[in-house]
């Protein structure tokens, strides 16, 4: 699931990559879209424990004076439906972060709610928020916050209630 989390990193740098010619010091570029996908995230025994997600972001691209992308600050909402690929139970959760992709630095940071499922009798099922910054040549250099089992990979409580 660290994986997922950088998606949508990779899809600010190839929209910066696509934009970049056209961006100037003088004039911030304000960028938007939507991308889903369906990743595998662990094995549950008798299934697999998928996660069929949407994130949608919202940005701006800031370039220096020759025209360089340096950085970007976007919102990145969604949300995730954890299921069982045999029988299809499914729990859908949410996304609502901001996130900054620093160029000069090299690297994401990201800020707030990365997941937060919430099951009825049950309150708060799942909840993962905090700060994380990846630096891209040296991977995971901060975190902070409650980061239920995001970072760990752990999907014991997930494979359970998806039984």
């Amino acid at each position: 699931m660290f994986a997922r989390t950088a998606i949508a990193a990779v899809l600010g740098l190839a929209v910066m990559l696509v934009i970049s010619p056209a961006a100037s010091a003088d004039t911030p570029v304000h960028i938007s879209g939507t991308v889903t996908g369906d990743d595998f995230l662990a094995d549950c025994g008798d299934f697999d424990l998928r996660d069929r997600f949407t994130f949608e972001f919202n940005g701006t691209v800031f370039s220096d004076d020759d025209g360089n992308v340096t950085r970007v600050v976007e919102h990145v909402g969604g949300s995730d439906t954890f299921y069982n690929s045999v029988t299809g139970k499914s729990v859908t959760g949410t996304i609502n972060s901001g996130e900054i992709v620093d160029l000069v630095k090299g690297t994401v940071t990201q800020n707030g709610t990365v997941g937060r499922i919430t099951v009825p009798g049950e309150g708060a099922f799942f909840f993962d928020v905090g700060k994380y910054i990846i630096d891209f040549e040296e991977g995971l250099v901060f975190l902070a916050g409650s980061h239920h089992a995001f970072f760990e990979e752990d999907y014991d409580r997930l494979c359970e209630l998806l039984a």
